[in-house]
């Protein structure tokens, strides 16, 4: 009985453990994707990438749990046509193609600051770009 015991509280231990470090070092956690609603403007790898690529900048928000996070057939849309008629020069520099994501998130109450702990963010845009010299890249988030 006492190795079952034993066995618990370490158990219990690593998970606090984890979750402290979690809580201290900006690892956020995820947890619903949605790569794509039949987009006919970009392929599912495409939006994969994305996706990964938002995530990894999202890690930067010091421990927030991401709630969802989907391609936004429409806003891609939108921006790819105003990026046209102003032939691709958007954003600072050429780059050839875009994809816009929207995610909601819950902020951390110990590590966001007065007013934003603890508070449930939605749509929350991600840009990602896209050169043929260097593929998809990050460009920006924040709100239209």
């Amino acid at each position: 009985m006492q190795k079952k015991a034993a066995i618990i509280t370490a158990a219990v231990l690593l998970a606090g453990t984890a979750f402290l470090y979690h809580m201290g070092y900006g690892i956020s956690l995820f947890a619903k994707v949605t790569t794509s609603d039949g987009s006919a403007a970009h392929s599912e790898e495409d939006i994969r990438k994305a996706v990964s690529i938002a995530k990894k900048q999202f890690r930067n928000l010091n421990g927030c749990f991401m709630t969802e996070i989907h391609y936004s057939e429409e806003k891609t849309q939108q921006e790819l046509d105003e990026l046209h008629a102003r032939g691709f020069t958007g954003l600072g520099s050429g780059f050839d193609d875009v994809i816009i994501l929207e995610s909601d998130f819950t902020t951390s109450k110990l590590f966001s600051s007065v007013p934003f702990n603890g508070v449930t963010q939605q749509d929350y845009e991600w840009v990602i770009t896209h050169t043929e010299a260097d593929g998809w890249q990050f460009r920006t988030a924040g709100y239209a």
